[in-house]
């Protein structure tokens, strides 16, 4: 059984792909580790940004790790590394 998650793609993650992406989960949970491998094999464009292992994920609005759980209907956003001075 697979479940459908909308996830949102900010900065320059988003150019890549567009703001929003839809992924189909392989069960209804999964480690986001998980979410960002499938999110690669299926966006190719992202894949470079996930590798470099500096994207970070928040669930519903939570900053979580790599282990941290992703269910279908979560709120789902991805942020690529930012810099400021």
């Amino acid at each position: 059984m697979t479940a459908r998650l909308n996830v949102e793609l900010c900065g320059r993650l988003a150019d890549a792909c567009g703001r929003m992406v839809e992924l189909d989960l392989p069960a209804e949970e999964v480690p986001v580790s998980a979410l960002f491998a499938a999110l690669a094999a299926a966006y190719p464009a992202l894949a470079p940004s996930i590798a470099s292992g500096r994207v970070r994920a928040c669930v519903n609005e939570a900053l979580v790790g790599a282990d941290s759980p992703v269910r279908a209907g979560d709120e789902v956003a991805l942020f690529p590394p930012v810099s400021g001075g």
